[in-house]
């Protein structure tokens, strides 16, 4: 009986990079399991290919028993509603999501904690913004600060409050899974400079959240929700 996993994306042009530890992992709990990639963004497809439409064909036309998607996005938000109207297959749940992920991120970011952070997230207009704004929540009594690259709170909302706390430093990381140009422009640049604008020292961890063990057991333990519900 053969058995498939989508991970399914917006995009990215290092895919096979950035999924290394991801897939590193999957093949150690799930070591029957053939892997495809996919991604969402049109643009992305064009490029690169990785049509999630296509791939979907190719994998039921080789009758595959068995087909469990990973999305790798931190919400549920307008690219995880699009996966869901693909039928036949088991799909997991993004990284934010039930109480549990919540308190797994909360205690990942505390761990990773040692000065005055600020981890900037994509954000969207959707409603489903509120799950950002809950984890944000969560940290309202320490100096672990959030910013949004789309959607309230921006950089300038955060800065506001850096000010009245009179932060004059502080260590700027990505709440994003991938590498790519927000990382490499919205966050190494214009986030930074911003910030520094403002009289407030920088430093930048740029490493992206894929790429660290407790992010990717969160995706984990979702695959394995799905494969048993």
């Amino acid at each position: 009986m053969k058995k498939a996993i989508l991970l399914v994306c917006f995009g990215n042009k290092n895919i096979e990079e950035q999924l290394k530890k991801l897939k590193y992992k999957i093949n150690i709990y799930f070591k029957y399991y053939d892997i495809y990639i996919c991604f969402t963004s049109k643009f992305f497809i064009n490029k690169y290919s990785y049509d999630i439409s296509k791939v979907l064909i190719d994998i039921k036309n080789k009758k595959y028993s068995e087909i469990l998607c990973l999305p790798i996005f931190t919400i549920d938000g307008i690219e995880y509603s699009n996966i869901k109207k693909f039928q036949n297959i088991k799909i997991a749940k993004p990284l934010l999501y039930s109480d549990e992920d919540f308190q797994l991120v909360y205690n990942f970011i505390k761990t990773k904690y040692n000065q005055n952070t600020i981890y900037i997230c994509h954000g969207t207009e959707a409603k489903s913004n509120e799950k950002y704004k809950r984890l944000f929540n969560m940290f309202k009594d320490k100096n672990i600060f959030f910013a949004n690259l789309e959607s309230s709170p921006y950089i300038e909302d955060t800065i506001k409050i850096l000010k009245i706390k009179n932060i004059k430093n502080i260590c700027v990381k990505p709440f994003l899974l991938f590498e790519g140009k927000h990382i490499q422009n919205d966050i190494a640049y214009t986030i930074k400079y911003k910030l520094l604008e403002s009289g407030i020292n920088v430093t930048l961890d740029l490493k992206p959240l894929l790429q660290y063990e407790e992010i990717i057991n969160i995706f984990i333990k979702h695959l394995k929700e799905v494969k048993e519900f």
